[in-house]
């Protein structure tokens, strides 16, 4: 199969593509030589929020929250989603999830992917089981089959390998994690905060018969407590 360039910016408003491949620009398929533009602050364009890692119907104890909203009032009038949750399982997965068609039919994609993320949670705390910034890790994600929970010992676990916390998978990497760089010890009350977190290597992906590929942006928590975050 050949491998195509693709890059991915998933932000709080935006989602680009690119690519360097010129023969992709048949009007059958996408063009991926130019950015290609899902606006957060416009609409949701298809992508869904999605938890795992905890037991099935505990959605209420585990505090579960994931919208298109409105982000902070010192953004404006934009929206992106907003994710929280209160880390039972020691291990608790918030992400979004949306697809990019229009891709050649099984055919193999390199993919790049930078995330934008609104936190309000400072560095250098402590917490139970890890801090609730550094201990709290983003990944980024591309995989053929679209991401889901199967339940393996009563627990929801997600058929995309993202890896385990600060460990990276097969179609998920570290990209960092949720700390602000305000100091715990030095805020009073910590504003939200942009940061922006990029993959250093491209992920392979295949396309499937359908030519799409799903995308991910997710937290990885090993902090025991309440994490929230706007992507």
């Amino acid at each position: 199969m050949k491998k195509l360039g693709l890059f991915g910016c998933m932000s709080m408003l935006c989602l680009l593509a690119t690519g360097c491949n010129s023969d992709n620009n048949d009007d059958k398929y996408i063009d991926i030589s130019a950015p290609i533009e899902f606006n957060f602050a416009e609409q949701e364009h298809g992508f869904t929020a999605m938890f795992s890692d905890y037991p099935p119907g505990e959605e209420t104890f585990y505090e579960l929250v994931g919208e298109y909203a409105d982000l902070p009032e010192e953004y404006g009038a934009n929206k992106g989603w907003y994710l929280a949750g209160n880390n039972h399982s020691d291990d608790l997965i918030m992400a979004i999830k949306g697809s990019i068609s229009g891709l050649r039919k099984n055919t193999l994609y390199s993919v790049s992917l930078d995330v934008e993320i609104l936190t309000n949670t400072p560095s250098y705390c402590f917490g139970i089981g890890g801090a609730p910034g550094e201990s709290v890790y983003v990944k980024l994600a591309t995989a053929t089959q679209e991401p889901a929970n199967d339940v393996e010992n009563e627990i929801y676990r997600i058929n995309t390998d993202i890896g385990f916390q600060a460990q990276s998978g097969s179609e998920g990497v570290v990209v960092g994690d949720i700390a602000n760089g305000e100091n715990c010890f030095e805020v009073i009350e910590s504003a939200y905060l942009e940061k922006q977190l990029s993959t250093e290597l491209p992920i392979d992906v295949m396309s499937d018969d359908d030519g799409k590929i799903w995308l991910l942006a997710a937290t990885d928590s090993g902090f025991e407590g309440i994490t929230s975050i706007y992507i």
